[in-house]
Formats: structure tokens, sequence, C-alpha cells
């Protein structure tokens, strides 16, 4: 089984032996097969992939090359030679000859939606724990590429995000508000400009008895909207702002429900 591993620098083992994919260009190639899931990736696709620049006149030829040497490192770690298969315009990886830890990321993610459903709060937290702890940085981490490749990383980056999210309102509710604390500031530095991000670590920080720090966050937001972009926060910056303005933030049964369904419909991406 060939298992191929995108959540921080690229990885391919081989029943559990490293498969060393050095070359760059066979590494993004293998990356775009990979997070194809089992679809056949067509050559245009790869070569918007595999090429950070204008892509040269000779890019299919050079991709039959690129292919043809994975294809000769995974046989020598003992796959068979057609384990990266040639569909008509394109390449795959068969589904049910390899494994990706973003699909198992992803996986848990799901299950932790049904638990979710079920009420089943440590369950789900236990799992969305679980599949973030599969990430070991940036996603392809110093492979480059091109936009193809580029606009696919941003898209798996932003289901990181959205899942460390709602992980942390998931952990507002069970009380857990002291936990999360630094692990919000970390995503609202990185996000510095998504509204929701800057409304959980303001709504943590006030359940920690921290009314003063939870509105300078706000205020800050405010003013990186303005300058940067232009914009007066939404609908949600001003809900939390004045609730926590008017100490009127309340912890009833009722709005922990509704709180969970948010979660629930969030982490279905």
């Amino acid at each position: 089984m060939l298992k191929v591993s995108v959540l921080g620098p690229l990885e391919v083992a081989v029943a559990g032996n490293q498969v060393p994919v050095t070359a760059q260009r066979a590494a993004r190639c293998l990356a775009a097969l990979a997070l194809a899931c089992g679809k056949p990736v067509s050559v245009a696709h790869l070569v918007d992939s595999v090429w950070d620049g204008t892509a040269p006149q000779t890019a299919g030829a050079q991709l039959q090359t690129v292919v043809w040497r994975l294809r000769t490192s995974l046989a020598e770690a003992g796959l068979a030679t057609d384990t990266i298969a040639r569909r008509s315009g394109g390449y795959l990886l068969p589904e049910d000859e390899f494994t990706t830890d973003l699909a198992q990321f992803r996986r848990e993610v799901r299950s932790a939606r049904v638990e979710l459903g079920r009420d089943r709060l440590d369950e789900a937290a236990t799992l969305l724990r679980s599949a973030l702890g599969r990430w070991r940085g940036p996603a392809l981490l110093g492979i480059g590429g091109g936009p193809v490749l580029a606009a696919s990383v941003e898209r798996i980056e932003e289901e990181r995000c959205r899942t460390l999210e709602q992980c942390a309102r998931l952990d507002l509710l069970r009380g857990r508000h002291h936990a999360v604390n630094a692990e919000l500031r970390e995503l609202v530095g990185l996000y510095p400009l998504q509204e929701s991000l800057a409304c959980t670590l303001a709504l943590a920080l006030y359940r920690s008895g921290r009314q003063g720090d939870a509105l300078g966050v706000l205020r800050r937001l405010r003013e990186r909207l303005q300058d940067r972009l232009g914009l007066d926060p939404g609908r949600e910056f001003m809900t939390v702002e004045q609730a926590i303005l008017r100490q009127s933030i309340s912890f009833s049964a009722t709005e922990n429900r509704l709180e969970l369904r948010q979660i629930e419909r969030a982490l279905e991406g």
C-alpha cells in the first residue's frame, strides 16, 4: 500500500517504508495525483501543477519522463509498475492502492460531525484533536508548484483553519476556554482578517474573565479591516461586541445547542 502524506512536507511510504522523492517535479506530480483522491488527472492539470512558471512547449513529453521516474521509484519499493495508471488524457493513482493523511483527516472530521449530531461532545472533540494531530506543518510545505497545485494547498489550509476554529468553539462549550486562548491567538495571528476567528478568541477571553482583552481583540480586528480592506465588521462581530459590552452573554442549554448545530454545519465545509 502506498501512503502519500501531504499535511506538512511531502512524505511517501510503501508498506511503512519511506521512499525518497527528491526531484521537485516528481514531488509536485505525485502530490497532484494524490490530492485527486483516486480520480483521473489530466495532463494539462498536471502540467499546471508541476511547472511554477510558463510551461515549456515540451512539457507534455517531460511529464511522461517524470511519471516514468516515479513509477520506477515506486516499483523499486515493491509496488506494481502501473501504480500510476494511464488514463485517457491523463494519469491516476487507483483509490484502492493508496491512501493519504488528508483522507484520514477528513474521515475523522466527518466522524466528529456524526458525534456532534448525537450530542456526544467529548467524543467529537477527541476525533477533531486526532484529525488535527495529523498535520506536521503547512500542507505540502516547501514543494512550490504551479497555480493549480497552489490553489489546492490553499483549500486544504482553509479546511485546517475551519476545523481548528470549530474545535476551539466546541472546547468553549465544554468549559475549556482557558485551554484554547493560546491556540486561538496563534490562529488569529495567521489569519488576522478572519472575523469568526477573532470573535471566537474574544468569547474565550471573555469567558476567562478578561473582558478588556476580549474587546481589545475586536478593536484590533476592526482597525485591520478598515485599514487594509476599507470594510466594516459584519453581523457576528457586532453581536459579540455588544454582548461583551453589555455582559449579556449567557450559557443556556438552548444557546449551546444552537452553537453545536452551527459547528456541525461549519464542519460540513
